[in-house]
């Protein structure tokens, strides 16, 4: 099995993934494989099944030092503290976007074993965990944010794109 990244325009980015039934969809294991691996190759720190055409609730997210795959998802519960912060997205490349978010969340879900986790993210597992969250549910951060910033945002894009390609 071999993920490629859907882009930005793709249909299926709006699509609410179903969920994981480990009796008929099986074993986890290759398309969580398959997700770090295209996660890392594509220098992300998240990836929702979505991402990849799959639609099926699972996310992987993390870094070389910590790493979780996160099978049925859900929020059970948000923090109060709401941040602004940037973020990016591998369906959209290069686009910045600044989105509020709670800081911390209360999450349940099964790992790769099917074992029912519950925990609290903070800060940047948070944020994390909400954006490929959002995936799952047909949500894109493109439209967490205004029309005015999304609009900006394109432009310096373009702008970035335009100046890289005269180098």
């Amino acid at each position: 099995m071999e993920l490629h990244l859907l882009e930005e325009n793709d249909p299926l980015l709006k699509q609410i993934a179903e969920p994981w039934d480990f009796e008929k969809d099986g074993d986890p294991n290759e398309l969580i494989r398959e997700m770090v691996k295209l996660m890392f190759a594509s220098q992300g720190i998240g990836l929702a099944a979505t991402q990849c055409g799959i639609l099926k609730r699972v996310l992987v997210m993390g870094n070389d030092d910590y790493l979780v795959a996160c099978i049925n998802p859900e929020i059970v519960e948000f923090g109060e503290e709401i941040l602004m912060g940037d973020e990016g997205c591998l369906s959209f490349p290069d686009l910045w976007l600044k989105v509020k978010r709670p800081v911390n969340v209360k999450v349940k879900y099964h790992d790769i074993d099917g074992v029912l986790v519950e925990k609290e993210f903070t800060g940047m597992s948070s944020r994390v965990f909400q954006h490929e969250l959002d995936h799952l549910n047909g949500i894109t951060f493109d439209t967490k944010v205004g029309e005015l910033s999304l609009q900006m945002a394109k432009d310096k894009r373009k702008k970035r794109k335009k100046k890289f390609n005269q180098m």
